[in-house]
């Protein structure tokens, strides 16, 4: 599912870019290009270090950009004392957790070398605990993730931003001894972003 994102946001950006300066349905704002790429977040599940890996692409307004997002983690664990066969047994399951859906951001300057970026992510997904022998419960999350941070051009078709956020999750109900706040966490995140980002820029 990962790959599919991954590969579906860059065939997506290299579509879109061939629309360049075409007038879009948002008023006035001007299409200039399109991007995809992969995503690294770093975050807590469970009060575990975990990595979260995914993509997205988007279409570039002026210095707005709208597209899709999707990531997740198979990486934390969760111990439950359960009944099995009779008897009382330790578990240790796999905290799986994925979500995407849309994804809103904002890039002031975009021609300079480094410059102010902040994105929205807000999507739907699960969690649920995964085990190679014994079912395990699950629940639909909403998720929403607010960052800020900088974004580095690296070349004319590549940049990096490196930002800082805070994932908000609501829905965990039903895994054992979790909640809300064990999937809700501070991020770091690391966007690569490949594509067509406008030819009419004085780029620096």
């Amino acid at each position: 599912m990962k790959i599919l994102f991954t590969l579906s946001g860059l065939f997506f950006a290299g579509l879109l870019s061939l629309s360049a300066q075409h007038e879009s349905l948002f008023g006035d704002a001007s299409t200039i290009g399109a991007f995809g790429g992969p995503i690294l977040e770093f975050s807590q599940v469970n009060g575990q270090l975990s990595a979260d890996v995914g993509g997205g692409g988007a279409l570039i307004l002026d210095e707005f950009f709208i597209g899709g997002y999707g990531m997740g983690t198979d990486y934390p664990e969760l111990s439950l004392t359960e009944e099995v066969d009779g008897e009382l047994q330790t578990i240790d399951y796999d905290i799986q957790f994925g979500h995407g859906g849309l994804w809103f951001g904002y890039v002031k300057d975009m021609p300079k070398k480094s410059h102010l970026y902040s994105s929205l992510k807000v999507g739907w997904g699960k969690a649920e605990l995964e085990h190679d022998r014994l079912p395990g419960p699950s629940d639909r999350i909403f998720v929403l993730t607010p960052e800020v941070g900088v974004e580095l051009n690296m070349t004319r078709f590549f940049k990096i931003a490196l930002s800082g956020g805070y994932r908000i999750v609501s829905g965990v109900g039903r895994i054992p001894t979790l909640d809300n706040g064990d999937f809700s966490s501070p991020t770091g995140t690391i966007t690569f972003r490949f594509g067509g980002f406008g030819s009419d820029f004085d780029w620096e």
